[in-house]
């Protein structure tokens, strides 16, 4: 009798591991890399110098925050711009609601409401699928040549764009 008690918490002990183990993987299993050379949010890129943000977005209302080494574009915090505090590079940023009077999309013209249809006909189907804290579902490509990662949410309901963000991995750890 102990012998199947054993053996039964042994094998649901293996199951448990396996589950973990594949829903671990699925979030880091590499992917087939996409190419994001030269992508950008509005007029700026990654590894572009931070003084070329006042020079693009002279309108949009600075707060920079030393803990966090972010500019902040407008009052809602819905442009953001991460800048490494040594090379002063952009290296990382967020879009994360239309903003009034600005069109803000990546090179490819897709933006805040875009529909998912749209990402996969300019980037493919090389994607990791996540679901995270702060933005729910998303899917994210990786250019392994630029150490570049973009991901974009996805709302569930009508498979709409609701955030980009688009950084670079080697020197910023994104906290999805």
């Amino acid at each position: 009798m102990l012998k199947k008690t054993l053996l039964t918490i042994g094998i649901l002990f293996a199951g448990l591991c396996a589950f973990l183990g594949i829903t671990w993987l699925k979030d880091t299993w590499p992917i087939e890399s996409t190419s994001l050379k030269n992508e950008g949010v509005g007029k700026l890129i990654i590894g572009m110098d931070e003084s070329q943000i006042r020079h693009y977005y002279p309108e949009f209302a600075t707060r920079y925050s030393e803990e966090e080494t972010a500019y902040y574009y407008d009052d809602e915090a819905n442009f953001i711009v991460h800048t490494d505090t040594k090379t002063k590079e952009i290296i990382c940023i967020e879009l994360r609601d239309k903003i009034a009077g600005q069109n803000l999309t990546i090179k490819k013209g897709i933006g805040i409401g875009s529909s998912l249809a749209d990402v996969k006909r300019e980037y493919g189907t090389n994607y990791r699928q996540k679901n995270t804290e702060r933005y729910g579902n998303l899917i994210e490509f990786q250019d392994d040549k630029t150490n570049q990662k973009m991901a974009f949410g996805i709302d569930a309901s009508n498979e709409k764009v609701t955030v980009v963000v688009l950084f670079d991995y080697k020197k910023y750890r994104y906290p999805y």
